[in-house]
């Protein structure tokens, strides 16, 4: 799609990314709709598990969308509103919401309280987040996973 503001396509020379693992002599994976949060979920199962059996790293490619900008300074005048508004149609919460509805999975009463749950989890951690002290240099390199 896009890399900050440049069509990725008027700067790389293939179709896609994942392409490229095999130059690093590592496997390449694409998910052609990174909306889809079961296809990720489906794929990710399969990956993490190769990771973790030791088969070294991977690299994977999904195909999703950035609603706003890259940062603030973006006023987004490189795409269109038709086609922000077709991607916002793709939306991965609201379609994994609509499965779980279509194969009565869960009931509404129980998405809802969910979603609750969620905005007040989210807005826990910003309250914690605004109150704590700002971290240290060193802190930026602690629990960080290595061999």
């Amino acid at each position: 799609m896009y890399g900050i503001s440049t069509p990725i396509k008027d700067v790389i020379n293939i179709d896609y990314n994942y392409l490229r693992a095999s130059a690093y002599g590592i496997p390449g994976h694409f998910i052609e709709d990174g909306n889809d949060l079961l296809a990720v979920y489906n794929k990710f199962e399969e990956i993490v598990k190769y990771v973790r059996d030791g088969n070294g790293p991977v690299l994977v490619e999904a195909i999703t969308y950035r609603w706003l900008g890259h940062s603030t300074s973006d006023p987004g005048k490189y795409r269109t509103k038709e086609e922000v508004d077709e991607w916002k149609q793709k939306d991965p919460i609201d379609r994994f919401k609509k499965y779980l509805l279509e194969n009565k999975i869960a009931p509404a009463q129980e998405i809802e309280a969910i979603e609750k749950a969620s905005e007040a989890a989210v807005e826990e951690s910003e309250k914690f987040a605004l109150s704590s002290p700002e971290p240290t240099l060193e802190s930026a390199f602690e629990d960080i996973f290595a061999d």
